[in-house]
């Protein structure tokens, strides 16, 4: 299995790279823009460093990349500012939980259910993250969900008519939607979760992201999926979006799924 990170804006602050062990850190495939590839090889050495075309300047079209270049073997996209965590019941109480940091344990087992899962058919599916908070009946992986800042396909099993780049910020929810909306359903791990950064740290897609362009993202994903979604507004209280009007979405994954089979 490829482990693929995109990066930008990042040379020197590889956190997901950072936190995996040795011999998966063997296994990441670095994927870069034009512009930044020559002094991250400098930094990290150019055997597993990809370049993006020049053309190639936002996420969406560079999943998209990543896919058409990693699609004939299994492979995770993990964003390049995450940690990762154990959530784990503490006594059987469903609403207090212990979280850890990842051992070395942990990611060979995490890695090794999510092979045999795609061996066993499943196309895709997602760490959990630190803010949802799951019950015992849910734990320690669930299906049909929301997955982000980390996803897992099985490259050859993607239908070739997935489309990557229809919305530029909100991408990943959108192929989740098309997937599901096939009838290949997703699991998500409440066991084994990342603590992504925030939105917008230095660095990412906080280099081109804007507000309008953000609101514009979740509403063309609305547009797209009207059955499915809607959308919220709130004012953002934090950031250098803090007191200005910001859209959202709550969707309905396992309507989604059972969409594909009735």
């Amino acid at each position: 299995m490829n482990i693929i990170i995109p990066t930008l804006g990042r040379i020197q602050n590889q956190k997901t790279f950072n936190n995996l062990p040795s011999r998966w850190k063997e296994k990441v495939q670095f994927v870069v823009q034009h512009h930044e590839y020559k002094e991250f090889c400098n930094v990290h050495g150019a055997s597993h460093v990809n370049k993006l075309p020049k053309e190639i300047d936002n996420i969406a079209a560079t999943r998209e990349w990543i896919h058409n270049n990693f699609k004939h073997d299994k492979y995770f996209v993990f964003d390049d500012d995450l940690e990762f965590k154990v959530k784990e019941p503490n006594k059987g109480n469903d609403t207090k939980w212990l979280t850890r940091f990842f051992n070395h344990e942990d990611f060979d087992d995490m890695f090794e259910i999510v092979e045999k899962w795609m061996d066993d058919g499943l196309v895709h599916g997602a760490l959990g993250t630190t803010w949802i908070i799951p019950t015992l009946a849910d734990w320690p992986y669930s299906d049909n969900l929301k997955i982000m800042t980390n996803v897992f396909y099985n490259g050859p099993k993607v239908p070739k008519d997935i489309e990557w780049s229809r919305v530029q910020y909100a991408e990943d929810f959108d192929v989740n939607l098309q997937l599901l909306t096939k009838g290949f359903k997703n699991r998500r791990f409440h066991k084994y979760i990342v603590d992504a950064g925030n939105t917008n740290d230095e660095g990412g897609c906080s280099t081109s992201r804007t507000l309008e362009a953000h609101n514009k993202s979740q509403q063309q994903l609305k547009d797209l999926w009207p059955d499915f979604i809607r959308i919220t507004q709130k004012i953002a209280t934090s950031g250098v979006w803090k007191g200005k009007l910001k859209l959202g979405t709550v969707i309905q994954h396992k309507k989604a799924y059972l969409s594909s089979i009735t």
